[in-house]
């Protein structure tokens, strides 16, 4: 019972952390139609500046900068790769945040090392119990800032100026430019949240039990892909479910697979991906994405 209880409450903080990073890749998504791929390189780009301020001006200091430098290297891509692209094509440009994203990682990488850099966050390696649970103080941070950041997502979606431009520019970009609604502020503001969401997620990922940021820091933004495309890429509210889905997921089975024996060897690390393609099969849209009417 206390293994349960104990997946349980990791996997909702770690769906929690997987369902900000969702977001991310669904606010894109929706707001320019492109299916971004540069997701690792926010990440690894934030997390490290993030590590390397913290040590001569504190964590807080070095959290602020890590989610400003995360934004602004998604800003650059939008301006300066995708606005300046000779083609609208959206298979392309989803082909070229591959690439971006290649060069982001490698650089950093190269500045990283084969050594992880301490985050130097005051917590550290606090264990936190009570009751049948025991987990990490950091993981327990973690959901409770990821549930407070997606709150403010969602207000954000529902009651300003900016979600309401990027609903009616998801709908119709024509009629959208038609009511006076400026498509490259909802892009480029679009593109600075979803970058900022990755490094945030990046931050407690690359926090106590992990060893600290590394290069490999930058496939777990491709991990919290399938919570997007499992809810329906074009449904924040999906992300949400996908993201918790995956994270319940991947605790589990962790915790159990050592008693499934030695066919299940190494299960949470594909768990994400069998899951993704059993939802597929039921619903090859997603679980909440809408279909798409049109007049012929």
């Amino acid at each position: 019972m206390d293994n349960f209880v104990n997946a349980l409450a990791g996997g909702l903080s770690l769906g929690a952390l997987y369902a900000v990073m969702a977001l991310g890749f669904v606010v894109i998504y929706r707001a320019t139609g492109i299916l971004n791929f540069a997701h690792g390189g926010f990440l690894l780009s934030g997390v490290f500046v993030a590590a390397l301020v913290s040590e001569s001006h504190g964590y807080l200091v070095g959290v602020l900068a890590g989610l400003a430098a995360g934004a602004l290297v998604a800003i650059i891509i939008d301006v300066v790769f995708i606005r300046q692209s000779r083609t609208q094509d959206h298979v392309t440009l989803t082909i070229l945040t591959l690439g971006v994203n290649l060069l982001i990682v490698t650089e950093v990488s190269r500045r990283l090392g084969s050594e992880s850099w301490a985050l130097n966050d005051p917590v550290g390696d606090r264990i936190v119990e009570f009751g049948m649970i025991t987990m990490p103080a950091s993981r327990l941070i973690a959901l409770g800032v990821a549930v407070t950041a997606i709150v403010v997502f969602l207000l954000l979606f529902r009651f300003t100026n900016w979600g309401l431009a990027m609903r009616v520019g998801s709908q119709d970009a024509e009629v959208a430019k038609l009511m006076g609604v400026r498509l490259s502020r909802v892009s480029w503001t679009s593109w600075a949240i979803g970058g900022a969401l990755a490094v945030l997620a990046g931050l407690f990922l690359a926090s106590f039990p992990a060893a600290g940021v590394s290069s490999s820091l930058a496939d777990t933004a491709f991990r919290a892909f399938p919570a997007a495309v499992i809810g329906g890429l074009g449904s924040v509210g999906g992300a949400l479910v996908g993201g918790m889905m995956l994270g319940l997921t991947e605790a589990f089975a962790a915790t159990y697979e050592s008693a499934l024996g030695g066919w299940a060897h190494n299960l949470s690390g594909i768990s994400a991906w069998i899951l993704l393609l059993v939802v597929l099969l039921v619903r090859s849209e997603g679980l909440f994405s809408s279909k798409q009417v049109a007049r012929v």
